[in-house]
């Protein structure tokens, strides 16, 4: 209940915290990429591509209007603390608090105290699903200071600090290991596996390079933060392109069920998600309406794509060959 006073009691014991069987510490590396609303997990079997803390209710019309009527309320009350353009007068004041301002603010506190509530379970419901994917965790190392000047409402609202800071503090409980990555050595979003190095736009949010390969900016960031070396920072490019060829469809998958999962429950998906090839779709929904009796178009890909590409009509592989 609001406007009531508690007190607590806090017992601190010596030793390692209980852990839930279900929440048990995998085995391998594993790369995040975290934005300002989204959050790139890749491991050893597994890629995710989620907004992050979409679940979050954040009411912020109310909170607005909650926060106009105090400022009327307390310009009406403390005339005297404002200059005739509306400005506040310098020096030291005394403020005049009437009971609709107090209780306005005490409405508006608990919205907040509401807020961080649930933003702490979202956090903390993440934090076990990336610990169950491996116990060495690397990503990053982001000035959270930039990004709430750049973007201060969704930084003021996921709080991705004390995410990476409940993240660190449950790896080490657990027996893993929380890697911070300097950008200014690695680059993740600017480098390719073969070597190229290209800025990107922040509106970019597809990585495609020369040499073929084509994936979603986070996931792909990620996929390069898994496979950092901890103790050089540096790709470790042999062991990256034999995982590639796994890892390729995997994040072309991962991709593609994050943009579908945003559809199907009515939300718009962000723009960093970027927008995945329709190829694959197109497709089924072309082999859907062809009858049995009738050419299939066939399907391949080309090496280092990650989406299927149509052979022309009459197209016979083994006269190509010849």
């Amino acid at each position: 209940m609001s406007g009531v006073n508690r007190f607590y009691a806090q017992l601190v014991c010596e030793g390692k915290p209980f852990i839930k069987p279900k929440n048990y510490l995998g085995q391998g590396n594993t790369g995040i990429d975290i934005g300002p609303s989204t959050i790139a997990v890749v491991s050893e079997t597994d890629a995710h591509l989620q907004a992050f803390a979409s679940e979050l209710e954040f009411n912020t019309q109310h909170i607005r209007r909650l926060q106009r009527k105090m400022d009327r309320s307390r310009r009406a009350n403390n005339p005297d603390n404002f200059n005739s353009n509306g400005t506040l007068k310098k020096g030291s004041k005394h403020w005049n608090s009437s009971k609709t301002y107090l209780k306005t603010r005490a409405s508006k506190a608990n919205l907040e105290r509401k807020l961080t509530a649930h933003r702490k379970s979202l956090h903390g419901e993440l934090v076990n699903n990336i610990l169950r994917k491996g116990n060495v965790i690397k990503l990053e190392k982001l000035s959270y200071k930039a990004f709430q000047k750049l973007f201060g409402k969704s930084v003021g609202k996921r709080a991705p600090g004390m995410f990476v800071s409940h993240l660190r503090s449950k790896a080490e409980r657990a027996g893993g290991q929380v890697i911070e990555i300097p950008t200014y050595n690695t680059k993740l979003s600017q480098t390719c596996q073969c070597g190229r190095v290209r800025k990107k736009k922040l509106s970019e949010r597809v990585h495609r390079c020369e040499c073929g390969v084509v994936a979603q900016r986070d996931l792909y960031s990620a996929f390069l933060a898994k496979h950092i070396s901890p103790d050089t920072f540096v790709l470790q490019v042999s062991q990256l392109l034999t995982d590639w060829q796994s890892a390729e469809l995997r994040l072309q998958a991962a991709w593609r069920t994050a943009t579908d999962t945003q559809l199907a429950i009515g939300r718009v998906f962000p723009s960093s998600f970027g927008r995945c090839p329709e190829l694959e779709r197109v497709a089924v929904k072309v082999f859907a309406k062809i009858s049995k009796n009738q050419d299939v178009v066939g399907v391949s890909r080309e090496p280092g794509r990650g989406c299927p590409v149509k052979e022309p009509p009459g197209f016979n592989e083994s006269n190509a060959l010849r």
